[in-house]
Protein backbone atom coordinates (compact mmCIF):
# COMPACT_ATOMS: atom_id res chain seq x y z
CA UNK A 1 0.00 0.00 0.00
CA UNK A 2 3.18 2.39 0.82
CA UNK A 3 4.43 1.67 -2.45
CA UNK A 4 1.39 2.00 -4.41
CA UNK A 5 0.88 5.57 -3.09
CA UNK A 6 3.87 6.71 -3.98
CA UNK A 7 3.45 5.26 -7.44
CA UNK A 8 0.13 7.25 -7.49
CA UNK A 9 1.43 10.38 -6.14
CA UNK A 10 4.85 10.26 -8.56
CA UNK A 11 2.33 9.28 -11.54
CA UNK A 12 -0.03 12.46 -10.49
CA UNK A 13 2.17 14.87 -10.14
CA UNK A 14 4.71 14.39 -13.27
CA UNK A 15 1.16 14.07 -15.66
CA UNK A 16 -0.41 16.78 -14.57
CA UNK A 17 1.35 18.90 -17.33
CA UNK A 18 -0.60 16.49 -19.67
CA UNK A 19 -3.67 17.86 -18.33
CA UNK A 20 -2.90 21.34 -18.52
CA UNK A 21 -1.71 20.50 -22.39
CA UNK A 22 -4.70 18.96 -22.82
CA UNK A 23 -7.38 21.24 -21.46
CA UNK A 24 -5.19 23.74 -23.64
CA UNK A 25 -6.18 21.56 -26.62
CA UNK A 26 -9.51 21.48 -25.88
CA UNK A 27 -10.06 25.17 -25.38
CA UNK A 28 -8.20 25.41 -29.18
CA UNK A 29 -10.22 22.77 -30.79
CA UNK A 30 -6.90 20.51 -31.16
CA UNK A 31 -7.88 16.52 -31.25
CA UNK A 32 -5.35 14.26 -30.20
CA UNK A 33 -6.51 10.67 -31.55
CA UNK A 34 -6.35 7.50 -29.74
CA UNK A 35 -2.74 6.42 -31.45
CA UNK A 36 -1.46 9.68 -31.06
CA UNK A 37 -2.00 9.64 -27.69
CA UNK A 38 -1.03 5.79 -27.16
CA UNK A 39 2.73 7.12 -29.04
CA UNK A 40 2.68 9.93 -26.14
CA UNK A 41 2.29 7.49 -23.16
CA UNK A 42 4.57 4.59 -24.55
CA UNK A 43 7.67 7.83 -24.57
CA UNK A 44 6.35 8.04 -21.15
CA UNK A 45 6.84 4.68 -20.06
CA UNK A 46 10.23 4.26 -21.89
CA UNK A 47 11.47 7.92 -20.15
CA UNK A 48 10.44 6.11 -16.98
CA UNK A 49 11.86 2.65 -17.36
CA UNK A 50 15.09 4.32 -18.07
CA UNK A 51 14.94 6.55 -15.02
CA UNK A 52 13.98 4.35 -12.38
CA UNK A 53 16.65 1.89 -13.49
CA UNK A 54 19.39 4.24 -13.50
CA UNK A 55 17.55 5.18 -10.14
CA UNK A 56 17.67 1.72 -8.80
CA UNK A 57 21.28 1.30 -10.10
CA UNK A 58 22.95 4.28 -8.17
CA UNK A 59 21.07 3.23 -4.93
CA UNK A 60 23.21 0.11 -5.57
CA UNK A 61 26.08 1.94 -3.94
CA UNK A 62 23.89 3.18 -1.04
CA UNK A 63 22.83 2.13 1.94
CA UNK A 64 18.99 1.86 2.30
CA UNK A 65 18.69 4.95 4.50
CA UNK A 66 21.12 6.93 2.24
CA UNK A 67 19.57 6.25 -0.81
CA UNK A 68 16.25 7.23 0.71
CA UNK A 69 17.60 10.48 1.86
CA UNK A 70 19.07 11.67 -1.76
CA UNK A 71 15.67 10.07 -3.31
CA UNK A 72 13.58 13.03 -1.04
CA UNK A 73 15.88 15.63 -1.13
CA UNK A 74 16.05 14.95 -5.39
CA UNK A 75 12.57 14.63 -5.60
CA UNK A 76 12.18 18.28 -3.27
CA UNK A 77 15.15 19.80 -5.51
CA UNK A 78 12.71 19.10 -8.64
CA UNK A 79 9.53 20.63 -6.81
CA UNK A 80 11.15 23.24 -6.13
CA UNK A 81 12.59 23.59 -9.79
CA UNK A 82 9.02 23.53 -11.18
CA UNK A 83 8.47 27.34 -9.32
CA UNK A 84 10.89 29.45 -11.44
CA UNK A 85 9.76 27.47 -14.43
CA UNK A 86 6.36 28.32 -14.06
CA UNK A 87 6.82 32.09 -12.94
CA UNK A 88 8.73 31.87 -16.29
CA UNK A 89 6.10 30.73 -18.70
CA UNK A 90 3.96 32.95 -16.56
CA UNK A 91 5.65 35.58 -18.26
CA UNK A 92 6.06 34.69 -21.54
CA UNK A 93 3.50 35.02 -24.00
CA UNK A 94 1.46 32.87 -24.57
CA UNK A 95 1.58 32.01 -27.97
CA UNK A 96 4.17 32.68 -31.12
CA UNK A 97 2.91 35.81 -33.17
CA UNK A 98 3.09 35.81 -37.01
CA UNK A 99 6.56 36.57 -37.04
CA UNK A 100 7.45 33.62 -35.52
CA UNK A 101 5.02 30.84 -36.17
CA UNK A 102 6.35 30.30 -40.04
CA UNK A 103 3.49 32.86 -41.66
CA UNK A 104 4.70 34.59 -44.79
CA UNK A 105 2.55 37.43 -46.30
CA UNK A 106 2.80 37.24 -50.29
CA UNK A 107 0.90 40.39 -51.48
CA UNK A 108 -2.13 40.05 -49.07
CA UNK A 109 -2.11 36.09 -48.92
CA UNK A 110 -0.98 34.25 -45.92
CA UNK A 111 0.66 31.11 -46.52
CA UNK A 112 2.12 29.53 -43.41
CA UNK A 113 4.62 26.48 -43.90
CA UNK A 114 5.08 23.68 -41.12
CA UNK A 115 7.34 24.17 -38.24
CA UNK A 116 8.97 21.78 -36.19
CA UNK A 117 9.26 23.46 -32.51
CA UNK A 118 11.41 21.97 -30.14
CA UNK A 119 9.93 20.10 -27.22
CA UNK A 120 10.42 22.98 -25.07
CA UNK A 121 8.63 25.02 -26.68
CA UNK A 122 5.74 22.63 -26.79
CA UNK A 123 6.14 22.40 -23.23
CA UNK A 124 5.31 26.39 -22.65
CA UNK A 125 3.11 26.95 -25.73
CA UNK A 126 1.12 23.39 -26.46
CA UNK A 127 -0.69 24.39 -29.77
CA UNK A 128 3.14 24.37 -31.39
CA UNK A 129 2.83 20.78 -31.80
CA UNK A 130 0.10 21.33 -34.17
CA UNK A 131 2.55 22.43 -36.89
CA UNK A 132 0.27 21.73 -40.05
CA UNK A 133 -2.50 23.84 -37.91
CA UNK A 134 -4.82 20.74 -39.26
CA UNK A 135 -6.62 20.40 -35.60
CA UNK A 136 -4.97 16.92 -35.31
CA UNK A 137 -1.88 16.04 -33.55
CA UNK A 138 -0.66 13.57 -35.84
CA UNK A 139 1.48 10.58 -35.40
CA UNK A 140 4.76 12.27 -36.48
CA UNK A 141 3.34 15.61 -34.67
CA UNK A 142 3.03 13.23 -31.05
CA UNK A 143 6.62 12.64 -31.12
CA UNK A 144 7.75 15.72 -30.68
CA UNK A 145 4.86 16.22 -27.79
CA UNK A 146 5.55 12.90 -26.38
CA UNK A 147 8.97 13.71 -26.01
CA UNK A 148 7.78 17.35 -24.19
CA UNK A 149 5.49 16.24 -21.87
CA UNK A 150 7.67 12.95 -20.55
CA UNK A 151 10.59 15.08 -19.81
CA UNK A 152 9.02 14.90 -16.13
CA UNK A 153 9.51 10.87 -16.27
CA UNK A 154 12.98 11.11 -16.67
CA UNK A 155 13.55 13.33 -13.74
CA UNK A 156 10.37 11.83 -11.27
CA UNK A 157 12.14 8.45 -12.16
CA UNK A 158 15.32 8.80 -10.64
CA UNK A 159 13.92 9.28 -7.01
CA UNK A 160 11.47 6.43 -7.43
CA UNK A 161 14.26 3.77 -8.52
CA UNK A 162 16.58 5.51 -5.65
CA UNK A 163 13.32 4.80 -3.54
CA UNK A 164 13.36 0.90 -4.99
CA UNK A 165 10.34 1.28 -6.67
CA UNK A 166 10.82 -1.43 -9.34
CA UNK A 167 11.03 0.25 -12.88
CA UNK A 168 8.20 -1.66 -14.47
CA UNK A 169 5.42 -0.36 -12.14
CA UNK A 170 6.21 2.93 -12.26
CA UNK A 171 6.97 3.22 -15.99
CA UNK A 172 3.00 1.65 -16.39
CA UNK A 173 1.74 3.84 -14.16
CA UNK A 174 3.29 7.03 -15.91
CA UNK A 175 2.22 5.60 -18.92
CA UNK A 176 -1.37 4.84 -17.96
CA UNK A 177 -2.00 8.28 -16.11
CA UNK A 178 -0.07 9.91 -19.24
CA UNK A 179 -3.26 8.65 -21.76
CA UNK A 180 -5.76 9.59 -19.30
CA UNK A 181 -4.96 12.91 -18.47
CA UNK A 182 -4.26 14.18 -21.90
CA UNK A 183 -7.65 12.51 -22.46
CA UNK A 184 -9.04 14.50 -19.63
CA UNK A 185 -7.60 17.35 -20.44
CA UNK A 186 -9.15 18.05 -24.14
CA UNK A 187 -12.08 16.88 -22.83
CA UNK A 188 -12.18 19.38 -20.06
CA UNK A 189 -10.91 22.05 -22.24
CA UNK A 190 -14.02 21.55 -25.12
CA UNK A 191 -16.77 20.85 -22.61
CA UNK A 192 -15.50 23.94 -20.22
CA UNK A 193 -13.25 26.17 -21.98
CA UNK A 194 -11.23 27.03 -18.95
CA UNK A 195 -7.87 27.38 -18.48
CA UNK A 196 -7.09 27.66 -14.78
CA UNK A 197 -5.80 24.33 -14.39
CA UNK A 198 -2.97 25.44 -17.42
CA UNK A 199 -1.47 28.04 -15.28
CA UNK A 200 -1.97 26.13 -11.98
CA UNK A 201 -0.45 22.75 -12.87
CA UNK A 202 2.82 23.17 -12.24
CA UNK A 203 2.24 24.62 -9.11
CA UNK A 204 0.09 21.56 -7.80
CA UNK A 205 2.58 19.25 -8.97
CA UNK A 206 5.50 20.78 -7.11
CA UNK A 207 3.46 20.96 -3.78
CA UNK A 208 3.23 17.22 -4.26
CA UNK A 209 6.45 16.39 -5.40
CA UNK A 210 8.03 18.67 -2.27
CA UNK A 211 4.87 16.80 0.02
CA UNK A 212 6.32 13.47 -0.91
CA UNK A 213 9.79 14.13 -0.51
CA UNK A 214 9.06 15.41 2.89
CA UNK A 215 7.04 12.41 3.71
CA UNK A 216 9.84 10.19 2.44
CA UNK A 217 12.53 11.82 4.01
CA UNK A 218 10.74 11.73 7.53
CA UNK A 219 8.01 9.78 7.93
CA UNK A 220 9.76 6.30 6.92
Amino acid sequence: MHAWLHLLTIGVATNLDNLAVGVAYGIRRIWIPTASNLAIAAIAFVFSVVSAVAGTYVGRFMSASTANLVGAALMIGIGIWVLPRRRRADAAPSAPDAANDGSHDHGGKVETAPTHPSPIRVLHAPELADSDHSGVISLGESLVLGVAVSINCLTNGLPAGLWKLQPLPVATCNAVLSFVTLWCGVWLGKRYGEHWLGRKADWIAAVLLILLGVRQAFGS
